[in-house]
């Protein structure tokens, strides 16, 4: 008897042990399965199920610009898995309005695509004598208005090279200091190797190129110490002076 109940026990271990090393050897293809099964769901998910699709665009950062606009521009496809959308494309399609500096997009799970955008800032105002446009750092003009907004200097641009001239002048006005392109009231160019500036007070400051503008934008802010009617910088190494009061 207790022969026979140690057998049993004998053959119930051995069973156990076949069905360990069995599961054992399972195991591992059970494992790989699973990840497969849930890779499949998960590119599922996010590349062709709608429950991630786009459904929308957020824009921030326009403040001139009418987001409309904006939105119009990206032709952010709705509908679209967000996974699958191209945001370098649509960054490139928004950076093609004249306004619009810069554009970043990214994806905000699970539905949106995000617009941020970087306005042009005007530093400068060109006219030709009938428009006035507005000009940033970079010399772009990027908008044109029916009158002369306040608080910017006003450049008349004449001449062949006008784009060019344009940039000359812009180079210029970053160089002066602030106190002293606050005087600014106009600044005349026929070619960008003829920039002169005209200060509220009536006095002519004689640049000629933008060539140098740091340095005669220093030699000019001694010369002015000097109470003249015409400072000429356009060699600041030989600056000059005219109508000066004694």
């Amino acid at each position: 008897m207790s022969q026979s109940v140690d057998l049993a026990r004998a053959q119930q271990r051995f069973a156990r042990r076949q069905r360990l090393v069995r599961w054992r050897s399972w195991l591992p293809w059970a494992i790989g399965g699973a990840v497969l099964v849930l890779g499949g769901l998960v590119v599922w998910l996010f590349y062709y199920s709608s429950a991630l699709a786009v459904d929308g665009v957020r824009v921030s950062g326009a403040d001139t610009v009418p987001v409309a606009t904006i939105e119009n521009v990206a032709e952010a496809p709705v509908g679209t898995p967000l996974a699958k959308v191209d945001l370098a494309a649509i960054a490139e399609r928004v950076r093609t309005i004249p306004a619009v500096a810069d554009a970043q997009v990214t994806r905000a799970w699970p539905n949106k695509v995000v617009i941020v955008v970087t306005e042009r800032v005007p530093v400068v105002v060109v006219t030709d004598g009938s428009r006035f446009e507005l000009v940033d750092a970079t010399g772009s003009a990027f908008k044109t208005v029916p009158n002369r907004p306040a608080g910017l200097p006003e450049a008349k641009v004449t001449g062949a090279r006008r784009e060019v001239t344009i940039r000359s002048v812009v180079t210029v006005s970053a160089a002066l200091p602030s106190t002293l392109r606050a005087q600014v009231g106009s600044i005349s160019a026929a070619s960008p190797d003829s920039i002169t500036l005209h200060l509220g007070s009536g006095v002519k400051v004689v640049w000629g190129s933008s060539d140098d503008s740091e340095r005669k934008a220093g030699v000019l802010s001694v010369l002015m110490k000097r109470k003249a009617t015409v400072y000429d910088v356009s060699a600041p190494d030989l600056p000059v002076t005219k109508g000066e009061k004694r």
